[in-house]
């Protein structure tokens, strides 16, 4: 169960510092604008965040953790930790966008 909330944890953290480092690097160049590139990262996020929780719940009931009671509480923790993991991202990704240079 470790293996696997470490492995989900993992993919959410991935997926939101790649989509992280793309957004900010086409702030930087300037090739959005600052809110724009903010809007995008929020709605990347919030689609990862969803798909990440269906991906979990899809493994967890694949590994066999929907069948016992016990570990059904635990199939539902990790699906909440996802959304946790993204939603951290989501506010440390807001807060450290920085907006480019104009001098060139």
């Amino acid at each position: 169960m470790i293996l696997y909330l470490l492995v989900i944890t993992a993919l959410t953290l991935g997926l939101c510092g790649l989509m992280f480092r793309v957004f900010d690097h086409k702030i930087k160049r300037l090739a959005i604008k600052l809110d724009d590139g903010r809007g995008y990262y929020l709605v990347s996020v919030l689609l990862i965040a969803f798909l990440g929780a269906i991906a979990s719940y899809y493994l967890g009931s694949w590994l066999g953790y929907d069948q016992h009671p016990e570990q059904q509480g635990r199939l539902v923790a990790a699906i909440l930790l996802n959304a946790v993991i993204a939603l951290l991202a989501l506010t440390y990704g807001l807060i450290r966008f920085k907006e480019g240079e104009r001098y060139r």
